[in-house]
């Protein structure tokens, strides 16, 4: 046992288990190659999922400009990964930063496990006020206008 399952309940390694798959589980769909490995790293209601794949894989017959290509693909990866967490234990999974080397063929992703009831910032509308709303008339200027 290490530090990091002493610091964690069975229900976090649970859900880190769980990321760790819906992980495995696209990638293979989206680049139709299994990564190497994958990593799960948590402690409190930080996950770390890091994936090492190989480049050589996704580079096809054009390796020069591949990596522009691997950047696109990750970037979908954190919320579909959150998607199918929340679908599958009822858990929510803010998706934090995501770091990919394409020539090391690494890829981290990094979340917040949040419980079932507490939604992500830009799921519940936090951040996200109407920019147009200081140009629609308010009451003041209703009532100069009778």
């Amino acid at each position: 046992m290490t530090d990091n399952d002493r610091n964690n309940t069975p229900e976090d390694m649970a859900l880190g288990e769980l990321a760790r798959q819906v992980l495995v589980d696209l990638y293979s769909a989206l680049s139709g190659h299994r990564p190497k490995s994958v990593r799960v790293y948590g402690e409190n209601d930080a996950l770390l999922l890091l994936m090492r794949f190989d480049p050589r894989e996704l580079a096809g017959a054009d390796e020069i400009t591949f990596e522009p290509l691997i950047d696109t693909t990750f970037i979908a990866l954190p919320s579909m990964i959150a998607s199918a967490v929340a679908r599958r234990a009822g858990r929510t999974l803010c998706p934090g930063n995501l770091s990919v080397c394409a020539e090391r063929g690494l890829a981290v992703f990094a979340f917040s496990a949040l419980g079932t009831e507490v939604a992500c910032a830009a799921e519940d509308g936090l951040g996200t006020e109407d920019v147009f709303a200081s140009l629609a008339p308010g009451r003041p200027l209703d009532a100069l206008a009778v």
